[in-house]
């Protein structure tokens, strides 16, 4: 048995084997192998030393091995090839040259770094397999955060096959980083860490192309009153045969509800009957895996005022969040975690009849008004309470103005702005006053 001094590294919350050797020391792992060695270096007293983690079992590893008069400069490393056992050449069992070490040790980043390596194939060495943790689209942070305790975790969406993990070992010569898979990230790799809001609270991530096959996101087609409705939603499902119809549901939250349950996946895209989507806009947008859990808003534009931004936009509707969404503020859609996307998708046609541009245009300043006053919010108010150009255009203006005045009387009073999310509400005020 060699008389080499030996490092044996620590690992939390994974089987341990006894090291085989006499003179062995054993370090917690912090941060990458590299970094364990270099702390421990100026401990070491012989001409070589062993270095493996606690978590291998190293009895088939001959550590009697004495390396060749040309291969004394090198380090020598034996890493697994067996098939289930995720191939990664920067194994876990090393010899290393000391002086070499000391030597070359300032310029080390990577193993790779190291001026000569001897790779050592083993088909038999054994190293721990990672956890594999599936996730539904609505919250993949939720099913890592859930999971066990374990040095790395594989964290896919569940509508894959588990046979379509790369196969794959992370570098432990390297900081922990998350790694990720094909153009939607449904496969990563990411280490333990405690009670994360989003994998981007990792520092680092390396991504690798995959292909798979992705699932589109369901398209609900809800309407309410409005007399474009049946043209819109034919057009629709035209050209998007998955699309579905919701109709007539009163209330805006259990009308969001009822989309919801009828969707088959985890997001749903929301049409609305006064849009016309734009060619360009193709449904196939996906949710980031990497981000929290949130609802996307895509870009609208206004023909009465100009404008362009999200308000009568497609929605893409987290089903979780909406369902969780029972008490929503003015705006059902920035009641929860949400994000804007800067991609058109509509031309909004709510100028078609004088009480569609009047209620559209009440409802969207009441909001204008209550939101937290910035440059933008305070532009976009006064253009729609100026004139504006096409059908309608006097009534939308008239419901801005009718909203404004709202608002400065009610400031105060939630429960009577909360009046202008009922669409009964609305439309007696609309008559009563016109």
């Amino acid at each position: 048995m060699s008389g080499f001094d030996s490092i044996c590294i620590r690992f939390k919350n994974i089987k341990e084997w006894q090291s085989p050797l006499s003179n062995t020391r054993t370090v917690p792992f912090v941060n990458s192998y590299l970094e364990v060695i270099k702390s421990c270096i100026n401990d070491i007293n012989t001409e070589y030393f062993w270095v493996f983690p606690s978590f291998m079992h190293c009895k088939e590893i001959e550590f009697d091995f004495i390396p060749e008069q040309f291969e004394k400069d090198q380090i020598h490393v034996w890493y697994t090839t067996h098939p289930l056992g995720g191939l990664n050449k920067e194994g876990h069992v090393l010899l290393i040259p000391t002086k070499q070490f000391k030597k070359q040790m300032k310029d080390l980043k990577f193993l790779r770094d190291f001026k000569d390596i001897n790779y050592h194939e083993h088909s038999t060495l054994w190293q721990p397999f990672i956890m594999k943790v599936p996730f539904r689209l609505h919250d993949p942070i939720e099913s890592y955060n859930n999971s066990e305790n374990y040095f790395y975790k594989w964290i896919y969406n569940r509508d894959l096959n588990e046979s379509e993990l790369p196969n794959f070992y992370p570098s432990f010569w390297e900081d922990l980083k998350v790694y990720s898979w094909g153009k939607t990230k449904d496969i990563m790799l990411v280490p333990h860490r405690e009670n994360i809001k989003q994998f981007y609270d990792f520092d680092r991530t390396v991504h690798f192309d995959l292909d798979y096959n992705v699932r589109v996101m369901d398209i609900i087609f809800i309407s309410y009153d409005e007399p474009s409705a049946e043209k819109r939603y034919n057009e629709l499902k035209a050209k998007y045969p998955r699309a579905k119809w919701l109709k007539n549901i009163q209330g805006q939250t259990m009308a969001y509800h009822e989309a919801a349950m009828m969707s088959e996946t985890d997001y749903f895209f929301a049409v609305f009957p006064k849009i016309e989507i734009v060619d360009s806009f193709k449904f196939d947008f996906q949710p980031d895996r990497m981000k929290n859990a949130c609802h996307y808003i895509f870009n609208c534009k206004n023909p009465v005022n100009g404008l362009e931004y999200g308000h009568g936009a497609v929605l893409l509707y987290n089903k979780k969040l909406t369902l969780q969404t029972l008490r929503p503020s003015l705006d059902f859609t920035l009641s929860a975690p949400h994000d804007h996307v800067p991609i058109l998708s509509a031309i909004n046609h709510f100028n078609q009849t004088p009480w569609l541009a009047w209620r559209t245009a009440f409802r969207e300043v009441i909001k204008l008004c209550q939101m937290k006053a910035t440059v933008e919010s305070k532009y976009r108010l006064r253009k729609w309470c100026e004139p504006g150009t096409g059908d309608n255009a006097n009534w939308v203006q008239k419901g801005a103005l009718d909203a404004q005045a709202y608002y400065q009387k009610n400031s105060d009073n939630h429960e009577q702005l909360m009046l202008s999310y009922d669409f009964k509400w609305l439309k007696e005020r609309y008559e009563t006053e016109y």
